[in-house]
């Protein structure tokens, strides 16, 4: 069910309930009314009644001829019906009513009108004229009188009442309408971001909460937009990246193992061309040598594609490894290191290889972006409970890799799988700040 339908449910039910209580309280207030009327009327007869035939001493003289009292010309007498019975128990005169009976209330009126009414008692008045009885005067309340007049008024009311039900209708479907429409906008709104159509927009309009909703679409629609723009350039970067780690490792096994393998092979050549012994031992000890190189370049090239060296020695003695190495290759720079074995061990272990990545990560765009004379790298235990990790160097770095290259890219990433916090600053040296939580154990 729509909101739409469900809300014009809910506010009919609210009208018809109330339009309920206000007919039962008009129809109460109705019958108090014409009850009051009907008492009023009752009390002027029986005192005319009282006064006027029984206090008449001239009215024996129309009874011994037999005459009526002229109750019968009573045309317009409301609510009453008033009777003369003789001393016989005949009914002599009476009243006439001019009530069309065609208009009469419905019985389901009548049935609902008697269960708010208390019956008004008839009234019996004898007529004593000089000692003798003469018969006796009855009043009688006229309820269907009484009800056609309620019942007129409710026909009036209950035109009112529908008119007002078909207004207020009229009202919410329109007002409905115009409120919906904005929400039919923000349903649209997102079938497009659901259809990856990220340019989508919500247009303003006069209602606050609407537009409240609206701008935070905008916003969360420009946020996925810039968002994915950032994965496709990272995607790209990627390729990028594993296309020229594929270069360099082949550039790195031909100018590393091919050149040691044609100096070994030249070797080989010259101990089976040479006959003297010396020169033949010469050229075993120079194929030795170059095996050992061959041997620790391959050793290198293996530490930096795989982590094992993680698993063989432990993250604090792999990371005073790598940052040695660093500081080798680099030896025009001042480096200061300082790894808290205890803050190391308080990290999970699934955490080790992104450490020992991001620190990696931060050494190699050190060395391409920058021309550092200091760099720091500490790792140790604070007192909100967390592991900090701080890189800082006081180089230049360029603006284009420091802001959205692959390195610092990677760098969030790794931190963010780690469910860490990172700040990264640029004002007078360039710091890498990120907050790790303990492990519970």
């Amino acid at each position: 069910m729509s909101l739409k339908t469900r809300l014009i449910i809910y506010i009919n039910s609210l009208l018809f309930l109330t339009i309920l209580i206000g007919s039962i309280g008009l129809m109460v207030s109705a019958k108090k009314n014409v009850r009051e009327e009907v008492l009023s009327t009752k009390s002027l007869a029986i005192f005319a009644i009282e006064n006027g035939i029984k206090k008449n001493p001239e009215i024996y003289l129309f009874q011994e001829k037999g005459e009526p009292f002229g109750f019968s010309k009573l045309l317009n007498l409301r609510h009453l019906k008033i009777e003369y019975y003789d001393e016989d128990g005949h009914l002599r005169d009476q009243t006439l009513t001019n009530q069309d009976y065609s208009e009469s209330p419905p019985s389901w009126f009548i049935k609902s009108m008697e269960i708010f009414s208390t019956q008004i008692p008839e009234q019996i008045i004898d007529i004593n004229l000089r000692g003798k009885e003469f018969g006796y005067i009855l009043i009688k309340p006229e309820p269907l009188y009484e009800y056609s007049e309620i019942w007129a008024q409710y026909k009036r009311g209950l035109w009112i009442i529908l008119i007002f039900f078909s207004l207020i209708n009229l009202l919410i479907f329109v007002v409905f309408y115009l409120t919906l429409q904005p929400i039919n906008n923000l349903i649209h709104g997102f079938q497009k971001l659901e259809d990856e159509n990220y340019n989508v927009r919500i247009k303003k309009t006069k209602i606050l909460e609407l537009d409240i909703i609206g701008q935070k679409f905008n916003r969360t629609a420009k946020k996925i937009k810039d968002t994915n723009a950032r994965v496709h350039k990272l995607s790209q970067d990627l390729i990028n990246i594993q296309e020229q780690e594929k270069k360099e490792l082949a550039r790195n096994l031909h100018d590393e193992l091919g050149q040691s393998l044609t100096a070994i092979q030249a070797e080989a050549a010259s101990i089976k061309n040479s006959k003297k012994e010396k020169s033949q031992l010469i050229a075993v000890e120079n194929i030795i040598s170059i095996s050992k190189s061959m041997m620790s370049s391959t050793r290198e090239l293996i530490k930096k594609l795989s982590l094992g060296i993680l698993d063989e020695v432990g993250i604090k003695i792999a990371l005073d490894d790598l940052v040695s190495s660093w500081s080798k290759r680099n030896p025009n720079i001042m480096m200061k290191y300082d790894f808290d074995q205890s803050a190391l061990q308080k990290l999970p272990k699934e955490t080790h290889q992104h450490l020992y990545r991001i620190v990696q990560e931060a050494l190699t765009n050190i060395s391409k972006h920058a021309n550092p004379l200091n760099v720091s790298v500490s790792i140790k235990s604070i007192l909100s409970g967390k592991v900090k990790i701080e890189i800082i160097n006081d180089g230049i770095v360029k603006k284009a890799k420091s802001s959205s290259g692959m390195g610092l890219s990677g760098i969030r990433e790794r931190v963010t799988q780690m469910k860490g916090q990172i700040q990264i600053s640029s004002s007078k040296f360039f710091k890498i700040i990120i907050f790790l939580r303990h492990s519970k154990k």
